[in-house]
């Protein structure tokens, strides 16, 4: 991940893997099966708004997070790689990951009226994982020789996979009835393989540089 189009790559996917805006359809159509069209696009727009919200300040905040704990993105990344694996491996048997989200939270938020905050915003969207996604990135972003650059590639990826939530949680009902249940399977189990492999590259590349290993 020495170029910045390679960093810009590895941040969209793993983002977009993580944030899983069309595994989220299901889950977000459960919730509000008492709301109107108008209703759910009220809904999504606000938690878009904070789920980048949210994203963008934890990865303004990440430096700042290693400092005042003292720990080195070194230890992060392995720690976040660990929890993307998890999350990985969920997803790849097809199951909602807990690290996410609990059947307790989805239950309770069936109960809300408006559901734009909790559970969508915070934690389906922009739970555990997301954020230490974004932290590492950060933290991987700040060593690199272009630190404006890849930091500002950063931003976009989020700005984009925030844009991809709202247009597929928009979307939702289409989605549903176009890839069905075998389908969202199919795809969650696809993305969880991707995910697996990036969280893996995390771990790899935090004991290499940890342990000052040459490439």
């Amino acid at each position: 991940m020495d170029s910045p189009f390679a960093f810009f790559l590895t941040a969209f996917i793993s983002l977009f893997v993580t944030l899983d805006p069309i595994g989220n359809v299901p889950i977000f159509l459960t919730i509000t099966p008492h709301n109107s069209e108008a209703e759910r696009a009220a809904m999504v727009t606000r938690a878009v708004l904070v789920v980048f919200g949210v994203l963008v300040l934890f990865a303004l905040c990440g430096n700042l997070i290693f400092r005042l704990f003292g720990v080195t993105i070194e230890a992060f990344r392995i720690v976040a790689g660990l929890l993307l694996l998890k999350i990985a491996f969920d997803m790849m048997e097809a199951k909602p990951a807990r690290v996410r989200h609990t059947p307790e939270e989805d239950a309770e938020g069936a109960q809300r009226h408006d559901v734009a905050i909790i559970p969508l915003a915070i934690p389906l969207l922009s739970g555990p994982g997301s954020i230490s996604n974004v932290i590492a990135l950060t933290g991987q972003a700040t060593k690199s020789p272009k630190v404006l650059t890849t930091f500002s590639l950063l931003l976009l990826a989020i700005a984009l996979n925030a844009l991809i939530a709202f247009i597929s949680l928009r979307s939702a009902t289409a989605i549903t009835r176009l890839l069905k249940e075998s389908g969202m399977r199919i795809l969650t189990r696809v993305m969880g393989l991707i995910l697996a492999a990036i969280a893996v590259q995390f771990v790899l590349t935090g004991i290499k540089d940890a342990f000052h290993v040459p490439a």
